[in-house]
This record gives structure tokens, sequence and C-alpha cells, in this order.
């Protein structure tokens, strides 16, 4: 399997398309986010049916990830693209009409069917674009966040100005997945398809870099707060603060997905050289969290935004150079396989996250459940800061001393 002899010179258009195509696809995977008190009064969901909505997601992506994650080594990243973008469009129109709740898990596991896809395709596209797996991990980090930043807003702003028609958002990001399917197919790929053809197998890290992998998972911890703050702000929102503001809620839902964005940009240099700082803004921010639903309020909702922010900015300095570590020993022909094994960590704990704070929320209430949460996070951020100290001394007490 080779590259093609000439992407260089048409790497900045098809660089865009990319770009553009994954944060479209991640922007329908959190369009529910700002919409879940509508759709319990809607259809009647539960608050733990609302998490389960958000955790299929994950789960399905999960899976998706673990059969598909090699695919586009072997076929191409350009065809994976493209099914994900079908799956996607499917899950809008789905959405669009949809008269009950099964009819909603039904999109749902479509919008999570196109997450699995195009999530490490993506991101392999984008390191085999720049030619550096660094940079492509960090580009595809950004494009990740801000898809999945804008779907809040978009859906909360569109149902908000377009009442009549409360599933609009869905029926748009339909449209806009129709589009990014025009746009791969005028681009070229990046890899050549192997004769050999693909075989189901699991997404696997070489054995060279086996030990970068469990470094760069522990910095996948953030994926835990992002899907139970994801699944949870808003119904917490409403239920205990009393905002009912469509466009709060879309705003508030963004919010974390913002943070995180900036993260990336503002803090990853300075994360890369001093992890602990990382695990230790995400263990700030989730005690935070973990006590704003004990206090009165607008304290209440300042220290829980608050929380938000600083554990989204945190999250974000830490999971691209996770990323980065990941596949800084990858080569070309392993790397769809190898990030799609460190998405399967993210998004384990993404669905983990969700079902926990559905499950506690629905025995002993919202608040106690947030609040459990957060301290349960805080404890797990200064496990992996210790866990991540003590295997980088292992590691440098393995390089042999200078003469």
């Amino acid at each position: 399997m080779v590259l093609p002899e000439k992407p260089p010179q048409t790497r900045g258009w098809p660089l865009a398309v990319v770009l553009g195509t994954y944060a479209v696809a991640m922007c329908g995977t959190t369009m529910p986010t700002a919409l879940y008190p509508m759709l319990q009064d809607e259809y009647g969901l539960s608050t733990a049916d609302s998490t389960q909505l958000f955790a299929i997601y994950a789960l399905v992506v999960l899976t998706v990830l673990c059969i598909f994650g090699s695919l586009s080594d072997a076929i191409g990243r350009k065809p994976v693209m493209i099914l994900g973008l079908l799956a996607s469009a499917a899950s809008g129109v789905l959405y669009a009409v949809a008269t009950d709740a099964p009819m909603l898990f039904i999109a749902r596991t479509l919008s999570g069917v196109c997450a699995g896809l195009v999530t490490g395709t993506a991101t392999a596209y984008l390191a085999d674009l720049v030619s550096s797996s660094g940079r492509g991990a960090a580009i595809s980090s950004l494009a990740n966040m801000a898809g999945l930043g804008s779907g809040p807003a978009l859906a909360a702003f569109l149902t908000f100005f377009f009442p009549a028609t409360p599933m609009i958002a869905f029926s748009v990001h339909a449209v806009l997945s129709g589009l990014c399917i025009v746009l791969l197919a005028m681009i070229p790929d990046s890899v050549a398809h192997r004769r050999g053809g693909w075989k189901l197998s699991l997404p696997l890290v070489p054995r060279l870099a086996r030990r970068d992998f469990c470094v760069g998972g522990l910095m996948t911890l953030g994926f835990a707060v992002m899907g139970g703050c994801t699944a949870m702000t808003s119904i917490l929102v409403v239920r205990a603060f009393g905002i009912t503001d469509l466009r709060l809620l879309g705003l508030i839902g963004s919010l974390i997905f913002g943070a995180t964005t900036v993260g990336q940009k503002a803090g990853g240099k300075l994360v890369s050289e001093k992890v602990q700082l990382g695990y230790a803004g995400l263990a700030v921010g989730a005690v935070l969290i973990a006590i704003a639903p004990r206090l009165g309020g607008g304290l209440a909702v300042t220290v829980y935004l608050v929380g938000l922010v600083v554990a989204g900015l945190s999250h974000g300095a830490l999971f691209p150079v996770g990323l980065g570590i990941v596949l800084r020993r990858i080569e070309l022909r392993h790397r769809g396989s190898a990030s799609s094994a460190f998405w399967v960590l993210g998004y384990a704990l993404t669905a983990l996250g969700a079902l926990g704070l559905g499950w506690v929320g629905q025995i002993s209430g919202e608040s106690m459940a947030v609040t459990c949460f957060g301290a349960i996070i805080a404890l797990c951020a200064i496990g992996c800061a210790r866990l991540h100290r003590r295997w980088d001394d292992s590691a440098n007490s393995r390089i042999p001393a200078g003469p």
C-alpha cells in the first residue's frame, strides 16, 4: 500500500475538505445535547433514558471502531469517510421524522456508526496529508472538538428561531452531510487500495508502540467528563438550576467543547512539557463540578460552569498530546488501526461516564449523581498523574547514561 505520487500538489484543498467533513460529522453527534429536556417532554424519556440515548451512541462508536477500525488501511480513507457521512445523513433524516422514542434510538445508533467510521479514519487521513503524526493529531483533535462544540449551539438556536419545526437542525445537518459526500468524492485518497483486501480485525497497536499507547491512553480520562457532562448538563441546568432558555442551554451545552478546543491551542505545548498540569486542571475542574449542586442559586450555576471550563481546557490540552504520543512511531499502513484504538479507549470512557451518571441519577437524583461523578473523576485524575510519573520515570531509567 503506497501513497499516491502527487498528493503534495493538491494537499491544501483535500486537507480543508477532510477537516470540514470531520467537523460536520462530529457536529451531528452532539446536536441532541441541548434538546434533551425537550425530548424528555416530547417523547416521555426519563433521566436514565436520556443518558442512555447518549451512551448508546458511544457504545455503537466503540463497536464500529473495534470491528472496522483498520478498514481505511485496506480500502482507502475516502470510501470509509463517505460511508460514515451516508450514515450521518440517514440519522438526520430519521431524527427529523421521528414520532416515538425507538426512532430516536435508531437515529442515535446511525449517528454512532458515522462517528465510528469517521473518527479514526479522519485522524489517519489528516496525518497522511500533513506528513506529520504530531501535527495530524493536533488538527484532528481540533476539528473533532470544533464539530462537537457546534452541535448543541446549532441545534438550540435553529430550534429557538424555528419553533414550529423542532427537529429542523437535523434536517439541516442531513443536507450538510450530503454536501460533504460530494466534496469528498472530488479529492484524492491518501492510501491506495491493497490487493489483499480487508480482513476483520480489532484495531491494534504495533508492539513497538504499545508502551506509547499506554502512556497516551492515560490522557483520555477527560472523555469520561465529556460523556457525563454532555449527557447530563442540559437536564441538570433545567431541573436543578432552573434555566430554561433554549439559547442558553445550547451555549452551555457547547461550553465544555469550546473550552476543550481552546485548551488544545493554548495549553497543548505547555502540557506536553508538564503533563502533571493537565491532570491537576482536570482534577480541579471535576471538584468544582462536584460541589456545584451542593450550593444554591446563581453561585451553583457559576461554579458548575467554571468547572466545565477548567475540565474542558485541561482535557483539550491533554488528549491531543496523548494522541500524538500514540502515533509518533506508527507507520502509514498502521495509522488507521492505531488511531482507532486510541478513540476506542476514549469512547469507552465517554459511554461509561454517561451511563454511570444516568444510573446514579435515576436512583438518587441528578444533583447527587453529578457530585459523585465529579469526586470520582478527581480521584482518577490524581491516580493517572501518579501512574504517568511512574511510567515516565521507568522509561527514563532505561535510557543509557552518556559517556
